[in-house]
């Protein structure tokens, strides 16, 4: 802690080194490991999706990318079945809605365009 009352108190830092003293740091299952050589050569962002893939974490945009691949499987199934309509354009609107948030929270190179009627089987392929 402080010594003096005009220094100021970064309680953060004060409880990890708490934990680092009760030797909290050595049941994390990397601990005393060297970090891997593929870590430091390449991107960054490229090292981070490994590790995370590994470590079982799917980022939000990928969750909603997948739900967005089995809304439009159903969208083409309900098209192929001509039983379309107002069923369909909701469906396609629905589906736009979470083109635009995965749009907002993805990376700008991996960004899509709305789904349309017209265009919904070539736009389908693009997200298999």
């Amino acid at each position: 802690m402080a010594d003096n009352k005009n220094e100021h108190v970064n309680w953060m830092d004060s409880i990890y080194k708490e934990y680092e003293k009760d030797g909290g740091l050595k049941n994390n299952p990397g601990y005393g490991k060297p970090l891997p050589k593929t870590i430091l050569h390449g991107s960054i962002y490229d090292s981070f999706l490994n590790t995370a893939k590994q470590a079982g974490y799917l980022p939000p945009w990928i969750k909603l990318q997948q739900e967005i691949r089995i809304l439009v499987s159903q969208a083409v199934a309900l098209k192929s079945a001509n039983d379309f309509d107002r069923d369909l354009q909701s469906y396609i609107n629905e589906i736009n809605e979470k083109v635009a948030k995965y749009n907002s929270i993805c990376p700008s190179h991996l960004q899509r365009v709305l789904f349309t009627e017209e265009l919904l089987e070539q736009q389908y392929d693009r997200w298999k």
